[in-house]
């Protein structure tokens, strides 16, 4: 009992400051819950919104990466194809082209302007040499009822009907469909997908051994190329022999980039590449599509 005597025996004076002092404690509490009640907001669930924004950009990124039901062919910035008589405009800015470019080109058609041939385009208001050159390759003069394409393959009015064939899924046997490709260069141009990870543009065919700028551009009209069939490499992981397969690699890049993963740890973007002079800038335009970090 004497413990407690010790150490709670208080004056009256120091009663009355404990207990203004509990009372003090309690009107500071009841003051906080009163604030937090009144001023309680209702809360407000963000993953609709998350999803909504995420959606957002994912069309904003992927605009034009969209197939149509209608059409066979995959838009996107480096596989347009562009009836160049009767154009869509969302196709022309598919190819990197101004509004103000493809507004150009519509009203010109739905005047009544007409063009003959694909070099005829370069008469447009606003197209000059260097847009040109960039989109030559995607426009076609002429328009079927459906994206297949029609070949005259005799006088007789025997014609010879041509579907458009994706390349980075197409087999050898629907690569033997299109015009001048035999079972060789049908081979041929799977290995060489094989060997890249996917085609990220039909202008790669020309690097086949062989391949011809005619036999290409005889074929061009036909095929596209859906990059999401792309498989990338990724630098960090990959060892000497899966680098080494690849077209644009060779050994001293191969020996530089594993020398560099030694030193460093992990290569974490171009920069470590570029810097380290491993690539130049136009070997890094080729494989960029083909890497990751």
């Amino acid at each position: 009992m004497s413990f407690f005597k010790t150490y709670f025996n208080f004056t009256r004076r120091e009663r009355n400051g404990i207990i203004f002092l509990l009372f003090l404690i309690v009107l500071a509490w009841g003051f906080y819950l009163s604030v937090k009640y009144f001023n309680k907001r209702d809360e407000f669930n963000f993953y609709e919104f998350e999803n909504a924004v995420k959606y957002f950009y994912y069309q904003l990124e992927n605009k034009s990466f969209k197939k149509h039901k209608k059409d066979s062919i995959v838009y996107n910035k480096d596989t347009c194809l562009v009836y160049i008589n009767s154009p869509k405009y969302e196709h022309l800015l598919c190819l990197g082209l101004s509004n103000k470019l493809s507004e150009t080109w519509i009203n010109y058609v739905k005047k009544g302007g007409k063009f003959k041939s694909i070099e005829d385009v370069k008469r447009l208001w606003g197209m000059n040499d260097s847009i040109f050159n960039l989109i030559k390759h995607y426009l076609i003069l002429k328009e079927y009822n459906d994206v297949d394409m029609v070949k005259n393959i005799s006088s007789s009015k025997k014609v010879q009907v041509i579907r458009m064939i994706e390349i980075n899924t197409a087999d050898t046997n629907e690569l033997k469909d299109l015009p001048g490709i035999g079972s060789t260069f049908a081979r041929r141009i799977v290995k060489y997908k094989e060997r890249l990870g996917g085609y990220v543009s039909k202008e790669q065919l020309k690097e086949i051994y062989g391949f011809s700028s005619e036999l290409y551009e005889k074929i061009a009209p036909y095929i596209y190329v859906d990059i999401f069939e792309v498989k990338k490499i990724n630098i960090n992981n990959s060892d000497y022999l899966t680098l080494i397969q690849h077209p644009y690699f060779n050994k001293e890049i191969v020996k530089s980039i594993l020398q560099l993963r030694k030193k460093n740890g992990k290569i974490t973007s171009k920069d470590d590449l570029l810097n380290n002079e491993i690539l130049t800038d136009d070997e890094w335009n080729k494989v960029k599509y083909y890497i990751e970090f």
